[in-house]
């Protein structure tokens, strides 16, 4: 657990707090999408306070670089990336390019017996 761990949830409950604050009777959905977002911020800060967990909070790279654009709000980061700058490279990788599953032809890589 770091300061700046504990610092990056008390900013994300804070501006929580105030979006919560400022809802109408009958917030729209932008208003809900954005408490969820700030809300989530404040979950994986708040899971990233265990010492278990690195800075990424990621199970597979703890300690590993932080994405800058986590926390973005310009530039957010699509639904199910986290902190973790090595997994959402990986995502990255894997949305820009679409699947192509690999096609084998048979008969074009037979083997050629010699008569």
């Amino acid at each position: 657990m770091g300061y700046a761990d504990l610092r990056e949830l008390q900013t994300a409950l804070t501006t929580a707090s105030d979006i919560a604050s400022s809802l109408q009777a009958a917030p729209t959905r932008r208003d809900a999408d954005q408490l969820v977002d700030v809300l989530r911020q404040a979950l994986t800060a708040a899971s990233s306070l265990s010492t278990l967990t690195g800075p990424t909070g990621c199970a597979i790279h703890p300690h590993g670089a932080v994405d800058p654009l986590y926390g973005d709000p310009e530039d957010p980061l699509p639904p199910g990336y986290g902190k973790c700058l090595l997994c959402n490279d990986r995502r990255r990788r894997a949305d820009a390019r679409p699947h192509q599953p690999y096609h084998w032809d048979r008969q074009e890589h037979s083997l050629r017996r010699s008569a």
